[in-house]
């Protein structure tokens, strides 16, 4: 990392540029980095529906439980009258023990590595760091800076994207 910081008072600024990162991560790869519920609403479903964003927080589940709801043309919402089990891991996926039809089902699930920044992996942690010392060092550069992560972010993320055929 290359950031040159003298001082404390651009604390504030380094932080929105740390989140500013954090966030670039997450859209990166389809991670929630810290628990948060995730809503998915689809109009077209199977009896397998991976879930876009992940990892499965299992420790969320008491405050925020999983919920499968089918929504009809009108804006009704029931709850999904067959049963379900979530897959659980960096890929969560949503298994339906029966097909139903609706205008739309509606999924929120817990997502996240935990509600503390340590509990974010190593590895991302650093990318975020130097994406944000990256972010730091191009202020007031137009054209002159690459955009899009930097090196080293750019890698650690591509260990962490979903690949699909």
């Amino acid at each position: 990392m290359r950031a040159r910081v003298d001082g404390d008072f651009e604390d504030m600024d380094i932080q929105r540029l740390a989140d500013t990162a954090a966030a670039e991560i997450e859209a990166h790869c389809g991670l929630a980095l810290l628990g948060q519920v995730v809503t998915v609403t689809l109009q077209a479903w199977c009896k397998r529906i991976p879930l876009a964003i992940g990892p499965f927080w299992p420790e969320g589940l008491a405050d925020h439980p999983v919920t499968v709801e089918l929504l009809d043309e009108a804006g009704n919402i029931t709850p999904h009258p067959a049963g379900w089990w979530i897959t659980p891991g960096r890929y969560p996926v949503l298994n339906l023990t029966a097909s139903v039809h609706g205008a739309a089902l509606r999924i929120r699930y817990p997502a996240g590595y935990g509600t503390r920044t340590d509990s974010i992996p190593p590895d991302l942690q650093l990318a975020i760091a130097d994406h944000a010392a990256m972010l730091y060092d191009a202020r007031g550069f137009d054209d002159e800076m690459p955009q899009g992560l930097s090196m080293a972010a750019a890698r650690i993320a591509a260990r962490h994207r979903r690949v699909a055929i």
